[in-house]
């Protein structure tokens, strides 16, 4: 019996001593942190990704007032890999619904594209003219509508993208067309919209030829002649 004590005993001494020697064991202090980090990652107790885990949470709680002192390293830890699991859960979640809704939104335009085609074929700047009671410039933008349907267009709702060779916006119209577009026609169209000439995108998009732009139609509604719509 005092054989099986005694080796009781020094087991247990032995594990508070593993214990003690465990840097992880060691409680946050944020004057010493340097040095109780490089006694963890020289222990290889963690690996480089651990540490990484680590640091990203201990400024995360710097930064957002979170107490972390009477925690050790271990607990800054687990809640480092919680928080990181719970971030990548979330990324995907909001990555499934990204990809969920840009495929809604193609899927939508394909259907559109069967019904109607719009197409930016020429823009232009119309300076003002004081002898003609004109204050401001304009910028201008050319649009055609094929109606490739076999009902009357009363109306059509959307907005047309504008960008560059490298597909980075430089304007974004939103259009409501209201005045009709027949079955099988094609309706070309003017807009302006004011021009400032502080503003990046406006300047940007008067020195651009058409050649070297791109656009996207987004549908949004169309509203039919007899009453019938598509959104």
């Amino acid at each position: 019996m005092k054989k099986i004590i005694f080796t009781l005993a020094v087991m247990g001494f032995v594990l508070a001593l593993t214990s003690c020697n465990n840097p992880l064991n060691k409680k946050y202090n944020e004057d010493n942190l340097e040095k109780d980090a490089r006694e963890i990652f020289e222990s290889k107790k963690v690996d480089s990704t651990d540490m990484e885990y680590m640091g990203m949470y201990i400024v995360r709680a710097k930064m957002s007032g979170e107490k972390l002192d009477g925690k050790t390293y271990n607990d800054i830890l687990k809640n480092a890999k919680e928080l990181r699991k719970k971030t990548e859960k979330e990324d995907a979640e909001a990555k499934a619904l990204a990809e969920k809704t840009a495929k809604a939104e193609e899927e939508k335009r394909q259907t559109f594209a069967k019904i109607l085609t719009v197409a930016l074929y020429d823009k232009g700047f119309n300076k003002s003219d004081f002898d003609k009671g004109e204050f401001e410039d304009y910028l201008t933008y050319k649009i055609a509508y094929e109606n490739k349907s076999d009902k009357d267009i009363r109306a059509v709702k959307g907005s047309l993208l504008i960008t560059d060779l490298f597909d980075t916006e430089i304007e974004t119209i939103n259009i409501v067309e209201d005045e009709g577009i027949p079955a099988g026609k094609t309706v070309m169209k003017v807009y302006t919209t004011k021009y400032n000439q502080f503003e990046d995108e406006d300047t940007r998009l008067k020195s651009k030829r058409m050649e070297d732009i791109k656009t996207v139609w987004t549908p949004e509604k169309i509203i039919f002649s007899d009453g019938s719509t598509l959104e």
